[in-house]
Formats: C-alpha cells, sequence, structure tokens
C-alpha cells in the first residue's frame, strides 16, 4: 500500500496502541485496528488534501484500506482542523472495522466523509452508513464507547435504564430488568428491538446526545 512506510508509529508507540501518526501539517491517527493519515498529492489533485485509511492488524500490516482526494479539506485549512479531522473520522470507524480483515461495504460512507468533511451533522449520517455496513456487535460498541464519552459509565446507564425499561414496555418484544442491567445489556436491547440501522437513531432522540465522536470528547 502506498502509505504504508509513512505511517510508522512512534518510537514510545506500542504496536496497535492508539496514537498520533505523520506531522503536525500533515496528520494522522490510529484508533485500534484503523489509521486515518493525510498527505499532500498535487499531481492527484493540486487544491485538496488526500485521504489514506488503512485497516491494520495489531502488527500493524495493512489488511485494506481506502483512499482519494478529501474534497473537505483544502490545502487552506488551519492545522488543528486536519488533527480534528483524522482522529474523528478513525474514532468513527473503530468500530465498524471490528475484527474484519477488509472495509467491504464501508467505502460509502468513507467516500462521504471525504466529500463533506467530520462537522457533527456530516459524522451522523456517516455513523448511519456504517451501521447499515457493519454488524450489531460494532453498533453496540460505537454507542456504548459515545455514551460513556458524553456521560460516564454510571451515568449513561442510569439514562438509558429509563429508556430501555420504556421500550421494554411499547416495544411488544420480551421484556428485560433495565434498573438491573448493565449500559451493554442496555443497549443490545435497543439494538435487538429497534434494528442496528435505527437504533443510533433513536438513541439520539430519546437521549439528545448525537452519538458520534465530538472534538471536545478528546481534547481537540
Amino acid at each position: 500500500m502506498r502509505n504504508d512506510p509513512s505511517l510508522r508509529m512512534s518510537p514510545q508507540q506500542r504496536p496497535g496502541a492508539d496514537g498520533w501518526l505523520g506531522t503536525r501539517e500533515l496528520p494522522g491517527y490510529r484508533a485500534g485496528p484503523v489509521a486515518v493519515r493525510l498527505d499532500h498529492l498535487p499531481e492527484v489533485d493540486p487544491d485538496h488534501l488526500y485521504f489514506d485509511l488503512l485497516l491494520l492488524d495489531a502488527q500493524g500490516r495493512t489488511h485494506d484500506n481506502h483512499s482519494g482526494p478529501c474534497r473537505a479539506l483544502t490545502r487552506r485549512h488551519a492545522l488543528d482542523e486536519r488533527s480534528r479531522f483524522v482522529r474523528l473520522v478513525a474514532e468513527l470507524v473503530r468500530h465498524a472495522a471490528g475484527d474484519s480483515t477488509d472495509l467491504a461495504g464501508m467505502h460509502r460512507a468513507l467516500a462521504f466523509v471525504r466529500e463533506h468533511g467530520a462537522a457533527p451533522d456530516r459524522l451522523a449520517s456517516a455513523a448511519h452508513l456504517l451501521d447499515d455496513a457493519c454488524s450489531e456487535r460494532a453498533v453496540v460498541d460505537s454507542v456504548q464507547d459515545l455514551l460513556a464519552l458524553s456521560l460516564g459509565e454510571d451515568e449513561a446507564c442510569r439514562t438509558l435504564g429509563d429508556v430501555v425499561a420504556e421500550l421494554s414496555r411499547t416495544s411488544g418484544c420480551a421484556p428485560i430488568e433495565a434498573a438491573h442491567a448493565g449500559l451493554t445489556t442496555q443497549i443490545e436491547y435497543v439494538v435487538r428491538v429497534m434494528g442496528k440501522a435505527r437504533a443510533r437513531h433513536y438513541l439520539r432522540h430519546v437521549t439528545d446526545f448525537a452519538l458520534v465522536p465530538r472534538p471536545e470528547m478528546f481534547g481537540l
């Protein structure tokens, strides 16, 4: 793959660890099995930065990639905006990739991000595209991480308890004891009842949290 050599981790970073890659001007970020990196290839597109997303194993070897001009970022965008972009996209795709060895089904969502950027409403649209393509387990893991980052694990569990209790009463599905269920069990129930493609939208509506990565979650 074209960008593998430039995605080497710093000497302090162990294989598989999250962390920054690249340079200040052309940043990259690794989140679990996903590395996102910006480049400048004037022969491809003189006005826009170039986007690489690599799916890696624990040793940093590439399984698959998605690359192309990033119409959402020109060379005039501030360096901090570039860093926010790569981290938010990497965090968004982290759970969707799961244990996969390819990005099958995710290219539409990644092309959307390249075209439209990483503003919250754009990431929400990309997240729904990813939810369609990935497993129920990946949706549960993504939503759980984002709720915990937004509210903290305990508060997220209390907040979702009321949501799940109401859904349990009204859905016609087998109920669960929401008050005694952990956060994972609660989210699994919502995904099972609503379906993976609708679960994030439903939880966004009833909790008023966007459930996509936001810069403040990561100190950006």
